[in-house]
C-alpha cells in the first residue's frame, strides 16, 4: 500500500490540497495540467464567464473527449481493447506454463 501526500493545485485562482497515493501523484498532476489547458483555452476564447461555469465547461470538454476516445480503424473502445489485453495476457500466460511443463 502506498502512502497518501497531499499535492498543493491552484485552478482558477484558488487553491486546493488533494490527497493521493504517492504512486499516483504524477498522474494527478497530469489531470491537473489537462484541466489547466482546457481552462485556458476556453477563457482565451474571449468570452467573460464565472469560474464555475469556465470549470463546469472545461468538465465537460474532458468528459466529452474520454467517451470520444476511439483506437484505429475498427473504432475499438478503451473497454473493448482492455478486455483483449487481458484475453492477450492470459492466452501467454498460458503458453508459458505449457512450455515450462514441456522442459520440465
Amino acid at each position: 500500500m502506498s502512502d497518501v501526500v497531499q499535492v498543493d493545485v491552484t485552478l482558477l485562482g484558488r487553491q486546493f490540497t488533494i490527497g493521493t497515493p504517492s504512486d499516483e501523484r504524477a498522474t494527478l498532476e497530469q489531470a491537473v495540467r489537462l484541466l489547466a489547458d482546457k481552462i485556458d483555452t476556453i477563457q482565451a476564447g474571449g468570452r467573460v464567464m464565472d469560474a464555475d461555469k469556465v470549470a463546469i465547461m472545461a468538465a465537460l470538454n474532458i468528459a466529452h473527449d474520454l467517451l470520444k476516445v476511439k483506437v484505429g480503424d475498427g473504432g475499438l473502445e478503451m473497454a473493448t481493447i482492455q478486455r483483449k489485453i487481458h484475453s492477450m495476457s492470459e492466452a501467454a500466460d498460458q503458453a508459458l506454463s505449457a512450455s515450462q511443463q514441456k522442459l520440465f
